[in-house]
């Protein structure tokens, strides 16, 4: 019951307020998660960008491609540098990993959403669409990857 009531306390906006805002182990975490992602959005939009004006790809097919790519990238560099989870074993590795597919498919999902109003209906730009989408995901990203996929077995 302790662990359930321990998640609640994690959840409420005060505590995620404060952790994003200080200097601590989820404020450094969550720096390192915005640096990683940063990367992550130049992965994206140039996989993006490529495949639809070089290689001539729909632009929600383009989307699906570069979200697989950057989040692949997201997740080694999240693992090794933002959670430091990757000392816990490869079948650990592999639970992460399958976590972070997760947690990453539900922000895809929104982001995919937000890319077709965008484009389809308020007549956007693509990439700027993209970009907008990207933004709009990163807290839920960073809430899941936290609190569920690379959890360590300490906390």
């Amino acid at each position: 019951m302790n662990s359930g009531k321990g998640l609640n306390e994690k959840l409420k906006v005060s505590y995620i307020k404060t952790s994003l805002t200080t200097s601590g182990h989820t404020g450094n975490q969550f720096i390192r998660f915005a640096l990683v992602g940063s990367s992550g959005v130049l992965v994206n939009l140039a996989i993006y960008t490529g495949a639809i004006y070089l290689l001539d790809m729909y632009y929600l097919l383009a989307a699906s491609l570069s979200f697989l790519i950057a989040m692949t990238n997201n997740f080694v560099l999240n693992l090794r540098w933002t959670f430091k989870t990757h000392n816990q074993g490869l079948r650990s590795i592999g639970r992460q990993y399958l976590r972070y597919f997760l947690v990453t498919l539900n922000s895809y999902v929104i982001n995919i959403v937000i890319l077709w109003i965008l484009v389809d209906y308020w007549y956007w730009h693509k990439v700027l669409s993209q970009l907008i989408a990207i933004l709009i995901t990163t807290l839920t990203n960073f809430l899941g990857s936290k609190l569920w996929a690379f959890k360590s077995k300490a906390s």
